[in-house]
């Protein structure tokens, strides 16, 4: 009978392996074993880094935020999924270290507080080159409460600007019905939601979590290219007694 050592398995045997590990999974079992290993982890192809999910513990998330902020590793990195599901303040941390993440091309926010959201859209560049953005929430309500008040379309554009190169992208922004809007986002002149002025040329799919049927049609003309829309409607994005909020429901 032939007995397969470690040594004798393949590189490319390895990296189909740790296909089956989070990234910390894998530098800390297969990086200290021996420097064949070691080397193998350290130049592996780049793997999608989950921080903050399935109640990543406190140890685990700061080996996150000293491995990822090395800029010899950071750059590496293509792929973030970054959740404050457990009220960690991992929103905060990426704000601060986004500029390191100079390869990304895929960004899933989760559960991410509105001021670490304002934070991390500021904290990009002019024609970021990311092909996939996402905003999920993992219960109805924290969509709910996080941008109470702001109104429909506030970020649309911003997110158009600034990532031009987009093809994929799901926005779960909830309406909240509020007595009032946010006195920080101001809805221009006779405008019912915020306007887009950018489109994008790129994008092929896109899922919308909440939109009113005027959003929608305003939103599909800046989208030429869209092959995908999953989207659900609902009433116009004011308080009941906003006074234009009956000339749309008419």
């Amino acid at each position: 009978m032939t007995i397969t050592k470690l040594e004798d398995i393949s590189v490319e045997l390895f990296h189909e392996i740790f296909i089956y590990f989070q990234f910390h999974e894998v530098f800390n079992i297969f990086s200290n074993f021996n420097s064949r290993l070691a080397a193998i982890v350290n130049n592996m192809p780049l793997m999608p880094i989950y921080l903050g999910l399935n109640a990543m513990s406190i140890r685990v998330t700061e080996f996150y935020y000293k491995y990822l902020s090395q800029t010899n590793v950071s750059h590496r990195f293509i792929s973030l999924c970054i959740s404050n599901e457990l009220a960690f303040h991992n929103g905060l941390w990426l704000a601060s270290n986004l500029s390191t993440f100079n390869n990304l091309r895929h960004l899933s926010l989760i559960d991410i507080k509105r001021s670490s959201f304002e934070l991390i859209i500021n904290a990009f560049s002019p024609n970021t080159p990311l092909i996939r953005f996402a905003i999920r929430f993992s219960t109805n309500s924290r969509a709910a409460y996080t941008f109470v008040g702001v109104p429909e379309g506030a970020y649309y554009e911003k997110i158009f600007h600034l990532f031009p190169f987009l093809r994929v992208c799901d926005l779960h922004f909830w309406r909240y019905k509020y007595n009032t809007l946010d006195n920080e986002i101001v809805l221009p002149f006779n405008e019912v939601f915020m306007p887009i002025e950018t489109s994008l040329f790129n994008l092929e799919s896109i899922v919308i979590r909440e939109c009113s049927p005027a959003f929608l049609k305003h939103l599909l003309k800046h989208l030429p290219q869209l092959q995908h829309l999953t989207f659900g409607l609902s009433t116009p994005w004011l308080p009941d007694k906003h006074p234009l909020i009956n000339g749309v429901n008419k």
